[in-house]
């Protein structure tokens, strides 16, 4: 983990495609796990202008989600699932699922589906327990 001069997690920023009800949902939950607040993420719903730099990067790759580190280096789609869970907790017990051959194969095909999709999804109603406040948007105010 990439950390600042203090020794604290530099954060992240999870960029993804909050229109889809999946890819809401995933970020909701990311957002209660990240219990030490290493991860900033926001949907395509924020108005704020890294918002709309990162959402036409989104919009012009195939997966739903885009990290980017504090070095601005970025990851698309499945290639950031191990970034992610490797900062949460007891996560990185399942990065090493990762290391398992044809793991990261079978992730790309079922994260490929839902991107894919993603337009179809988004007139899927999960229950309201699944949607973030606000109307729509995972970014919530510090």
């Amino acid at each position: 983990m990439v950390t600042n001069t203090l020794g604290n997690p530099t954060p992240w920023t999870i960029m993804c495609d909050d229109s889809c009800p999946v890819v809401r949902f995933l970020a909701r939950l990311v957002k209660n796990c990240d219990k030490r607040r290493v991860f900033t993420v926001i949907g395509r719903n924020d108005q704020d202008p890294q918002t709309q730099q990162l959402t036409g990067e989104l919009d012009s790759s195939p997966w739903s989600l885009l990290l980017v580190d504090d070095e601005s280096e970025r990851w698309h789609g499945p290639d950031a699932i191990p970034y992610i869970l490797k900062n949460l907790p007891s996560g990185r017990i399942a990065v090493v699922a990762y290391t398992l051959p044809g793991t990261m194969w079978i992730t790309r095909q079922l994260y490929f589906l839902v991107s894919r999709n993603r337009k179809r999804l988004a007139h899927i109603n999960l229950p309201p327990s699944s949607n973030p406040p606000g109307g729509g948007s995972v970014h919530e105010a510090a």
